[in-house]
């Protein structure tokens, strides 16, 4: 069965591991070359909420804040090494125990009953392909950091034996999408960050009670989308996000990597070239977005439009430096694109009142 990167045609002896600092929210706070440096998402917001512009009050502001209050206030949930704790409702020597002696095909049946249990709304499982590990990794979060301050960003290396990557995806809330660009919909994107916070800690805990290793990961460490291409999940759209069957790119993706044997999935062949042929008239989410930040091209290229991408892999490239500007206008992370996509099955728009009334 192919892979991402045959499917998608990547180009060796182009390709190289993305570092992560290249992304744009890390380069608004490392990158004076940035034209959005030191500017984040909480630039102008008081502003905003004080415009009185429907779905931007106080009250929407308190929902998006409150909603991503575990993605924020849970830092064990990232633990790559999280030691045993007194309150563990598991005594360590049985944590310690080597691992019980079960098939591929159990371990994987009981990994994808285990997600759903913790809140996925769907799960993948590959083999871990290197090409999709970040280059570099971020250690350093700060809006403080001063523009002359030496910065390092490590090489990434993972342990050896991580062979496996569980890909897991939250569905984002159907309303709160639909009132993009406002503090409504950045509500419904927190929600979704603080359930992969909580997702990930659970499995990641449920595998090293099996007495394996698990590495719990939302955005970092490797890039989510190959690998939920890899697992099965779906397919890379126009919109340059992942495209899944039932929620369409309304969703959010996190993983564990894990040195668990597991039966892998194949990408969905079928579902690929669906939404290859549709992307190419569809263009609904280009229409959409009013930053210029997604490709009218007819067929998808290996022209990078930014920094912020990497190039070698044949897609529709997205200016991710257009799209962070309308991040820093709204506040938010815009999500226009995802309301337009027909995939994420948004029938009927609804105002912010409505929200509230829902």
């Amino acid at each position: 069965m192919k892979q991402t990167s045959l499917i998608y045609n990547l180009k060796k002896e182009e390709y190289k591991r993305f570092p992560e600092q290249d992304h744009c929210i890390y380069r608004s706070l490392y990158d004076p070359e940035f034209k959005h440096f030191h500017k984040t998402l909480r630039t102008g917001m008081e502003e905003l909420v004080d415009s009185g512009k429907k779905g931007y009050s106080r009250v929407d502001l308190a929902l998006a804040a409150a909603s991503w209050t575990i993605n924020k206030h849970m830092p064990f949930a990232y633990k790559k090494v999280a030691p045993h704790s007194p309150q563990d409702y598991i005594p360590l020597p049985v944590k310690e125990r080597p691992p019980e002696d079960h098939s591929p095909e159990l371990l994987s049946r009981y990994i994808k009953r285990a997600a759903h249990f913790f809140g996925a709304s769907l799960v993948g499982i590959t083999k871990l392909d290197s090409k999709w590990l970040y280059k570099t990794k971020v250690e350093l979060y700060s809006t403080s950091i001063q523009e002359k301050q030496e910065l390092k960003f490590p090489e990434l290396n993972l342990p050896d034996n991580i062979t496996h990557a569980i890909i897991m995806i939250i569905e984002m809330d159907h309303d709160g999408i639909n009132c993009a660009p406002t503090f409504l919909e950045f509500a419904a994107a927190g929600l979704g960050y603080s359930k992969m916070s909580f997702l990930i800690a659970c499995m990641a805990q449920f595998i090293r009670n099996l007495g394996y290793e698990a590495l719990p990961c939302a955005n970092d460490t490797a890039l989510s989308i190959p690998l939920a291409i890899d697992a099965g999940l779906g397919a890379l759209g126009r919109i340059g996000l992942l495209i899944t069957k039932d929620f369409g790119p309304r969703i959010r993706i996190c993983k564990v990597l894990t040195n668990m044997p597991l039966e892998e999935d194949d990408p969905d062949v079928d579902f690929i070239t669906q939404i290859q042929q549709k992307c190419q008239h569809c263009q609904l989410c280009a229409k959409a977005c009013e930053y210029d930040a997604i490709s009218f091209a007819k067929d998808p290229d290996y022209e990078i439009k930014s920094k912020s991408n990497n190039p070698g892999v044949q897609k529709w490239y997205v200016d991710a430096e257009k799209c962070y500007k309308g991040w820093i206008e709204n506040c938010t992370d815009c999500a226009l694109c995802i309301k337009a996509c027909p995939y994420s099955k948004i029938s009927r728009k609804i105002t912010p009142e409505e929200f509230w009334k829902l």
